[in-house]
């Protein structure tokens, strides 16, 4: 069994402290005055510690595998069975057959024929034709045509009667809208933000004017952005909708789909040209967060044409001090000048231990190893400059992408949890603006994910001309005591925080005060009405938001409290369920079993 890459750096480390040797690395890395030093410094170090811990000869690689294709149709026939009836459940296994058989082999054509079987018994009825015609167009064996002629019938049959599933209107996105008047240069941030800069907090965004409770202020598309790996078979790898009744895979790779052939060349032109041969070692040897520093590499070496010379003096060129994201021209910018912005997002890597710098160096190597060794990059590198360019790449990103990417939510149908509708992850991306927003543990605003996968910023607390923006990086007082914040936040972030809720040792939710209301004002929470936003009642969230949002302009003077804290939460499901991105499952939770 391959050790995973945090498996890799914590033997290396062991091994520099049971030896001895943890204060000599520590001054060597301080004496590197490059990132690509570093590199090369922890590689020597490796080298002579621990051998050849790099080579990685127990990883299998990639290919399509007909005997496991046969496995997972299997599986997924116990699902679609009539006593069963867990349909979507049998479409994963379905695309996963799909993902592992040969191109044009009769393995392939017979799992498009189940998954047609499956969109039959679902009303997807043009879904089921569009399955038919891939059956047909690989090798399905003869003999079982007529089931398929048969089907196709019935289909035509069933869409000429108008007794297909039609969709409902509210399978039609709304599009939310910011609050206040677009940024003329950057119209996708209302025009009150500001940047400021100081030695305290760094970069970080104010606004000039009195924001409100359910405010939209900035709405960002991400310069890359990753599918977690437990969706592969349930979401296009491009655009991450969840089509899963029509996906086509990858040709050469085993954990790649696609929504459409558009897609398919869009991710070929964009990464996964490069990913494809390496993708399923990298997923098994990393985290999706260290992922996303290889998906933001490959994004910039796409961005520049694969020209890596042309990449390396770009980066070479970017004054990081005064490149200013509000003083770009967003409305006619070129990727290039994006990617500038994601390049100069903060690493802390002065405030980085030994320690940290090796896991992350190890990353790098690590990363940049698989894809000499199995990819294009391996000829396009010509030289030490290229070689030390990607290493530097995916070892500065390695530091970005745990403290400035972003989760890409969405809401799941889960009716067998605690909750019936469930925020899960769907991915993570880079995004240049929002990564401006500081930290607080009693943070004035929330992130939502659109349906187009454009993450918008709403306001869940009144925040005062000249005030600060503050998002939460996962560490919230009504979640986590201070000790616990203090620590996960100076871990992963490498800054000791300093927010009101740290400083006042705000309470954990359960122990809130209440909040004190005048007699002509009614507690906020209806439990009735809470049932209904849990069953995702579009309109019961359409009519409460804006009393939500008066509550919360109202009481914030008294936060923090239950009441305040409570109908915060309900405000954010309100707008997931007008807004947000949404589970396709749910249309089927009358046809199966899920």
């Amino acid at each position: 069994m391959v050790l995973d890459a945090h498996d890799i750096y914590l033997t290396l480390w062991r091994h520099i402290v049971i030896s001895g040797q943890s204060e000599e690395v520590a001054r060597g890395l301080k004496a590197c005055t490059a990132d690509s030093e570093i590199i090369s410094f922890v590689r020597r170090v490796a080298d002579d510690s621990i051998g050849e811990p790099f080579e990685l000869k127990e990883l299998q690689g990639d290919g399509k595998n007909e005997a496991k294709a046969i496995e997972c149709r299997k599986l997924g026939n116990e699902k679609f069975h009539p006593k069963i009836k867990e349909y979507v459940k049998a479409i994963a296994y379905y695309n996963e057959s799909i993902a592992l058989s040969k191109d044009g082999s009769e393995t392939l054509a017979i799992a498009y024929a189940n998954r047609s079987a499956v969109c039959y018994e679902l009303k997807e009825y043009t879904d089921c034709l569009q399955n038919i015609r891939l059956a047909r167009e690989n090798s399905y064996p003869e003999q079982l045509l007529f089931k398929l002629d048969n089907r196709e019938k019935d289909c035509l049959k069933r869409l000429a009667e108008n007794d297909h599933k039609q969709l409902e209107k509210d399978d039609v996105p709304r599009k939310p809208k910011l609050s206040y008047k677009p940024n003329p240069k950057l119209p996708h941030i209302s025009d009150c933000l500001e940047l400021k800069e100081d030695d305290q907090f760094g970069r970080y965004l104010v606004t000039n004017r009195n924001l409100s409770a359910g405010d939209i202020v900035i709405e960002e598309t991400p310069f890359s952005s990753l599918l977690v790996s437990d969706r592969r078979y349930m979401n296009c790898d491009y655009c991450h909708d969840d089509q899963f009744l029509t996906l086509i895979p990858c040709k050469s790779c085993t954990v790649t789909m696609f929504c459409s052939t558009n897609c398919q060349h869009k991710a070929m032109d964009t990464y996964h040209r490069i990913e494809c041969s390496v993708i399923k070692d990298m997923q098994s040897l990393f985290t999706k967060v260290i992922l996303m520093a290889l998906r933001t590499t490959t994004t910039a070496i796409s961005t520049f044409d694969y020209n890596l010379e042309e990449l390396r003096l770009h980066v070479e060129s970017i004054d990081e001090k005064s490149l200013n994201p509000f003083k770009l021209n967003w409305t006619n910018i070129d990727s290039k000048q994006v990617y500038s912005t994601i390049h100069i997002l903060a690493t802390n890597q002065s405030l980085r231990s030994a320690s940290d710098l090796v896991q992350r160096s190890v990353y790098a190597i690590i990363m940049s190893e698989l894809l000499f060794r199995n990819t294009e990059l391996g000829k396009l590198c010509d030289n030490n400059e290229s070689h030390d360019l990607i290493r530097t790449l995916l070892f500065r990103h390695a530091q970005t992408s745990p403290v400035n990417m972003h989760s890409i939510m969405f809401m799941d149908y889960t009716p067998k949890e605690n909750e019936k509708y469930s925020q899960l992850n769907l991915g993570c991306g880079s995004f240049p603006i929002l990564s401006m927003i500081n930290h607080s543990c009693a943070p004035n605003l929330v992130r939502m994910t659109l349906p187009n996968g454009n993450v918008v910023a709403l306001v869940n607390r009144p925040i005062k001309k000249g005030g600060q923006l503050f998002d939460n990086y996962g560490y919230h007082h009504c979640l986590e005591s201070l000790d616990e914040r203090q620590s996960g936040l100076l871990g992963q972030y490498c800054f000791r925080c300093q927010c009101e809720a740290c400083k006042l040792n705000y309470p954990l939710f359960v122990n809130l005060p209440h909040a004190k209301f005048p007699p002509s004002v009614k507690p906020p929470i209806d439990y009735d009405e809470m049932d209904r936003l849990a069953e995702h009642d579009m309109a019961t969230a359409l009519r409460k938001i804006p009393e939500y949002c008066r509550f919360l302009n109202m009481f914030d003077s008294q936060y923090p409290n239950y009441e305040v804290s409570s109908v915060q939460e309900a405000l954010l499901r309100c707008y997931q369920i007008v807004f947000s991105k949404q589970s396709r499952k749910v249309r089927y939770k009358d046809l199966c079993s899920l």
